[in-house]
């Protein structure tokens, strides 16, 4: 390692993803911050000033990683600027409650050579849990300092900061086995000792198959050095039948876990569930949801075939109710003899049948429609209108007062509040502009036009209409997170994953997608390859509706018939996995292994998931705001310039001919290009308006359903694919996804004329 010859030296902040290190490293550098670009990529790195040391420590916070051998670009930043060649040290920051993860980063450095201080943070929540960490214990044995914090109570902060001087090497040695052992040594030779960091850790990552690394040493060995060390890593892969890097990664995650088994007690809560409360569950909570799931997909399915059966008809009363009786008496019984009489713990019990093969899928159906009514009919639908209607409202139009009518889910009552006097924000900033410039000028248009201003919808698109979605959707996702709901869904739901080119973690960014597209194109980035987060993009981009879009659709197929959403639902599902399965068959690249810890279930942390969510949706504002104001800069200018009517016309052909739809819907697919679900509505008016006395014409409107659910993605998500993807991959995946969407409505359109 090459000195600086100055007392000048950086400390890297290292760490999982989530696990407190930027609020660590923003208590740690005060304001003296810069954020720029890492060279050669669109991550961005944080560096600041280390305060009360005159400025001697540079701290720089790198990206999330899970591991050092790099899988995804921000773990490569991670990985890389720990080669760089300056005096480091490190601190890594771990989530207590999930030591076993955070030691996995832990055994990388310690092969590295880097000195490390370790940070328990979240201490308070491990306490809570009911979980301890015998640190002197870890601490004897890594021989690095541990510091215990709180850095949300900015507990340990100076303990952490006084600690940065005894920095050591952790005491690790993992033994990879006499065949892996015996090809690091081998691979350790070629690289001559001439590294920034240990030889034996670089051996680990070329014999992993880093090939981000090779480019790296490419210039830097004789000729043929790589070469030899393919043929050293092909040897021993011969010996094994997994994947080397699988072998290596199973290696070390078992030596975590006798680590770990070391270290980590759970405190023992015998008698904490207590026996009243178990009988209400067994008795009470468990028959009673076992028939409400049973009740409501029976309810669903008969509203399927409604058409052959009278509306009044005695079966359909008595259906759902036998299938919800007969759903609660398996059920319980099943959890009765399999649980109550083990006198398991609650947190036990919904921990395993989260991960039942059988009992999970309702559990998912029942919280899958809980979100939906916190996300989809509240948040798009109440605080939205809310939002959208009465605080910004329109630039001129005076509203006169106005009655806020709230719907609470669930228990369905409505609420009304009369307000006499307030006219809304655009409508105020229309009579600003008024003032100063004439209501015709350009001025005027670029920023309250109704249709492309940056205020009236840039703005109000932003924070009138995503902000709800966005902060009730990470709400219910934190709770699921802390829960730790959403790791078990994650395995239940990685096999089926596997077969589009997946894995479980990508069921996070296509929950996400439910509420919206474009943040969830921005978590894309928590998937491992690059494969994997072109095909989770393209998949958002493709077949999941935001959760305004499937509010529209739904309420508007649900009044047609049961039947006609049923299909919708199987058609939008089957070209997800379709698409989903090309892309993983065409697209080069192999998929990542799917490690993930499993913790316990538990009662969510109101203050952990209050805070995570502020942070969140602090984030995707930052991120979002600014593309959606782009977003509509860029269709102010493709109105005035006659864009959008050049293309209005040319597609109107297809329209009519391929799809069999009128004229007037080629403007509703177009203006989904603005917002997805203003598309679903204004299709839906043009064929209510056609339609006349005879009504709606359901195989037309489930057509372009369909087809505006398919269509290319919103302006804004647009924007951000083109951000995480490249305006290369972007635009391909829009040249695939506007031919295919009209391609599979007009197949629908020819099937469902033959019935």
């Amino acid at each position: 390692m090459s000195q600086t010859g100055t007392s000048t030296f950086k400390v890297a902040l290292v760490g999982n993803p989530n696990v407190g290190k930027s609020v660590i490293f923003g208590l740690l550098t005060g304001k003296y911050v810069t954020v720029s670009n890492y060279p050669g990529t669109t991550v961005e790195v944080s560096k600041g000033i280390c305060k009360g040391l005159d400025g001697r420590i540079e701290i720089v916070d790198t990206p999330g990683a899970n591991s050092l051998i790099p899988l995804s670009e921000d773990e490569l930043v991670a990985r890389d600027m720990l080669l760089e060649e300056y005096e480091k040290r490190v601190i890594q920051v771990v989530d207590a409650k999930n030591l076993r993860r955070g030691l996995l980063i832990t055994t990388q450095l310690a092969e590295m050579g880097l000195p490390v201080v370790l940070t328990l943070n979240m201490w308070d929540e491990l306490l809570d849990r009911g979980m301890n960490i015998d640190v002197p214990v870890l601490q004897e044995t890594l021989n690095i300092p541990i510091i215990k914090t709180i850095a949300t109570h900015r507990v340990g902060i100076n303990a952490l900061l006084g600690s940065i001087s005894s920095a050591g090497v952790p005491n690790l040695h993992i033994d990879y086995g006499n065949v892996i052992e015996e090809g690091i040594l081998k691979v350790q030779k070629i690289l001559n000792g001439d590294t920034v960091v240990n030889t034996r850790s670089l051996a680990i990552m070329l014999l992993s198959g880093d090939e981000a690394l090779e480019e790296k040493l490419r210039g830097k060995l004789p000729s043929g050095s790589l070469d030899e060390c393919h043929r050293i890593r092909d040897n021993i892969q011969k010996q094994f039948g997994n994947p080397l890097s699988y072998v290596i990664n199973i290696k070390r995650a078992n030596f975590v876990n006798a680590l770990v088994e070391r270290v980590c007690t759970t405190v023992s809560k015998e008698g904490k569930t207590h026996p009243f409360i178990r009988g209400v569950l067994f008795y009470f909570l468990v028959p009673l949801a076992a028939f409400f799931i049973g009740y409501k997909l029976a309810t669903l399915s008969m509203s399927l075939i409604s058409s052959r059966l009278q509306p009044e008809s005695f079966m359909n009363f008595i259906i759902p109710l036998a299938v919800g009786g007969v759903t609660s008496i398996w059920f319980s019984l099943y959890l009765y003899l399999r649980e109550y009489k083990e006198r398991s713990t609650i947190s036990e019990i919904l921990g395993r049948i989260t991960m039942h093969p059988i009992a999970a899928f309702p559990i998912l159906i029942t919280i899958l429609w809980v979100v939906y009514k916190l996300v989809g009919e509240f948040g798009a639908g109440t605080c939205v209108d809310f939002f959208e209607n009465k605080v910004f409202g329109s630039s001129l139009t005076p509203s006169g007062g106005f009655d806020i009518y709230i719907y609470i889910p669930f228990i369905k009552k409505i609420y009304s509040i009369t307000h006499q006097n307030f006219q809304g924000f655009n409508y105020y900033c229309g009579l600003l502009a008024q003032k100063i410039i004439s209501k015709d000028n350009i001025i005027f248009e670029l920023f309250l036009n109704e249709q492309s201003g940056l205020i009236q919808v840039g703005l109000t698109y932003a924070i009138a209409i995503v902000f709800p979605i966005v902060g009730f959707f990470f709400l219910a996702f934190g709770i699921m997170e802390d829960s730790g709901y959403l790791p078990r869904l994650a395995v239940m739901v990685d096999k089926v994953f596997k077969r589009i080119g997946l894995n479980g973690k990508a069921v996070l960014p296509m929950v996400l997608g439910l509420g919206c597209d474009t943040m969830a194109t921005l978590t894309t980035r928590i998937l491992n390859t690059k494969k994997e987060r072109i095909i989770a993009t393209l998949l958002l981009a493709l077949a999941i509706p935001c959760s305004a879009q499937l509010g529209v659709i739904s309420g508007v197929l649900g009044k047609i018939s049961g039947m006609y959403f049923a299909i919708y639902v199987f058609v939008i599902f089957t070209q997800l996995l379709f698409v989903g399965y090309l892309s993983s068959k065409i697209l080069p690249g192999a998929p990542s292994d799917f490690l993930m810890e499993i913790p316990p279930f538990r009662m969510p942390k109101l203050s952990n998931i209050f805070i995570k969510t502020f942070y969140r949706v602090h984030w995707f504002l930052k991120e979002a705001v600014p593309l959606f104001m782009l977003g509509t800069l860029a269709l102010f200018v493709a109105t005035k310039l006659g864009v959008l009517s050049l293309i209005e016309r040319i597609g109107a052909p297809i329209t009519k001919n391929f799809l069999g739809l009128p004229i007037e819907t080629t403007h509703g697919f177009i203006l989904g290009f603005l917002r997805r679900d203003y598309g679903a509505v204004s299709i839906f008016k043009v064929l209510e308006e056609k339609g006349g006395n005879k009504g709606i014409n359901p195989e037309q409107l489930l057509v372009s359903l369909v087809v505006i659910t398919l269509f290319i993605p919103c302006l804004a998500n647009f924007l951000v694919m083109i951000k995480e993807q490249g305006a290369k991959n972007a635009f391909l995946m829009f040249a695939f996804i506007l031919p295919y969407s009209v391609l599979v409505g007009g197949i629908l359109k020819v099937i469902l004329q033959q019935f």
